[in-house]
């Protein structure tokens, strides 16, 4: 993910939080506890790869596209790397302090300031399936259950949905082993993996968006399906 991508969806977040009033980013800084999981991936591993990633070299942790395709019914030719930008991209956040909320910005009554976020590690997969473009999204962060909720600025994005889409689907988002999909059209499958240790892991499967729509055989089930395969592919 790159820094552009990173400042937009911080503007994301503040759009979201100031007109709908979903606390994005209270549940961003605040942990579930103490509890440390027993899952594949720990959020160091992920950081600590993700720094020594190449934009040509294969997709980390075992996540194997085509693999996953196949076995969700999915038949599409499958190419790394989409309209000639890099296969594997990476985006090391170091994390935010609280801060006062812009001047003259309409902040939610229940959101003193600009909520802190934890550091992140964030590993993009490009790949073209078939004519559609299609990414492997995964963000590891160092506190427990606030994955999801990190990126929901760009599940809303990518799946084109409205704000109370976004609302009802942060509100019944996936636990530890969970695959979901967006509503509406249903292009992104989101998925919440055990962690190892403290932290917190996601994973999206989406398609770029684009004035035609989504590739409607890489929507629905067999996108769920694939989503939920690649979680399971996770390893170090």
């Amino acid at each position: 993910m790159t820094a552009d991508r990173t400042a937009a969806g911080r503007r994301r977040l503040l759009t979201v939080a100031g007109t709908a009033g979903i606390l994005l980013g209270t549940a961003a800084c605040s942990s579930s506890g103490g509890v440390t999981g027993t899952g594949s991936l720990s959020y160091d591993h992920v950081r600590s790869t993700a720094q020594g990633l190449a934009g040509t070299g294969p997709c980390p942790f075992g996540l194997d596209l085509p693999a996953a395709l196949k076995a969700a019914g999915i038949d599409r030719p499958v190419t790394p790397g989409s309209k000639g930008g890099p296969a594997v991209t990476t985006d090391l956040g170091n994390g935010r302090p609280a801060e006062p909320w812009p001047s003259g910005f309409s902040a939610p009554p229940s959101m003193a300031s600009v909520p802190a976020t934890p550091p992140t590690a964030w590993v993009t997969c490009a790949y073209t399936v078939g004519s559609a473009p299609i990414q492997i999204d995964l963000l590891a962060v160092p506190e427990n259950g606030v994955a999801i909720n990190m990126m929901l600025p760009y599940i809303q994005k990518a799946g084109g949905i409205g704000v109370d889409q976004l609302t009802r689907f942060a509100e019944a988002q996936p636990t530890a082993g969970q695959t979901k999909l967006t509503p509406g059209a249903e292009s992104v499958g989101v998925a919440r993996v055990a962690a190892n240790g403290k932290g917190d892991i996601a994973l999206t499967l989406s398609q770029s968006s684009s004035d035609a729509g989504p590739e409607q055989a890489l929507t629905g089930e067999a996108l769920r399906k694939a989503t939920e395969r690649l979680a399971a592919q996770l390893r170090p």
